[in-house]
């Protein structure tokens, strides 16, 4: 077996996020996940390209941190992707700057 088999056999990988609810919307099913989720992961479930969510660990690097793995991909916590909602919803309902998010968050923590 080679490395890439056993490390595909230890990390399963979710490649779909959403299923289908009672009236055949698709929805967002955060069960499939197990804890720590990929950029893409975290895209889907957010609603931002994968450039803004790096622009966001750039601009709030002492708030947003996602881990790295050893080849150096981001894995972000549902507190990450709590806090990444939190910014997107004072952007685009609050109509707050970075700046503004930024000590709005302060304040919170």
């Amino acid at each position: 077996m080679s490395a890439a088999e056993r490390n595909h056999k230890k990390e399963p990988r979710v490649t779909s996020l959403i299923r289908k609810n009672d009236q055949g919307a698709g929805e967002i099913d955060i069960s499939l996940l197990d804890g720590m989720l990929t950029i893409e992961q975290v895209s889907k479930l957010t609603g931002l390209n994968k450039t803004t969510l790096r622009y966001l660990e750039r601009k709030f690097n002492d708030l947003l941190h996602p881990k790295r793995t050893e080849k150096r991909q981001r894995q972000y916590s549902m507190e990450d992707v709590k806090l990444i909602k939190t910014i997107k919803k004072l952007q685009d309902e609050e109509y707050l700057t970075f700046k503004g998010i930024y000590l709005r968050l302060k304040d919170l923590s």
